[in-house]
């Protein structure tokens, strides 16, 4: 087989594993984003994530209400679970990478830098706080910083209205 050959067979073979990585199974890309977190989607069933996690959610009571839930294979991270759907993530650990890489302790001066368009609302519990809004171009989903005296305190994401639940489950 000439060298040649073999690039191709390589760079096929590379090209097929992006394709593949691309198309959403199996795939673990653990960055929070406005869809999802890691393999776990906005709008999945839980008992599916359960499934595609290997794992039963800790925290979930069984209520057909609301709930947040948490995942042994995720730590750092809540997830807000209506009648059975998963709709929004909640970053318990400054560690935790998102796709606009914002961390918690980023200052508000900062965000409105490198995001001038950032939608900026005032924070509903503290007077000089605010919240600082991502949405989706579908306005389906959003991702929501919440800044105080400056700095980034609370980051989440998902699907709307439940992102910008300021309490969680109602």
């Amino acid at each position: 087989m000439g060298h040649n050959m073999k690039q191709i067979i390589t760079l096929s073979i590379l090209l097929g594993l992006l394709i593949a990585g691309s198309n959403g199974f199996g795939r673990d890309t653990t960055v929070l984003t406005d869809e999802s977190y890691g393999i776990v989607r906005f709008e999945s069933k839980l008992v599916e994530v359960e499934k595609k996690l290997g794992e039963k959610a800790k925290g979930h009571t069984g209520d057909q209400g609301c709930d947040f839930v948490t995942f042994k294979k995720y730590p750092g991270v809540k997830f807000m679970v209506e009648k059975g759907i998963v709709t929004r993530a909640d970053v318990t650990d400054s560690s935790i990478p998102n796709v606009l890489g914002i961390k918690i302790g980023t200052t508000l001066d900062e965000v409105k830098q490198r995001y001038p368009k950032v939608m900026v609302e005032p924070h509903k519990y503290n007077p000089t706080g605010h919240y600082l809004i991502f949405k989706s171009r579908d306005g389906k989903r959003a991702m929501v910083f919440e800044e105080g005296d400056g700095k980034i305190t609370d980051v989440r994401a998902g699907s709307e209205p439940s992102v910008e639940y300021v309490e969680g489950c109602l």
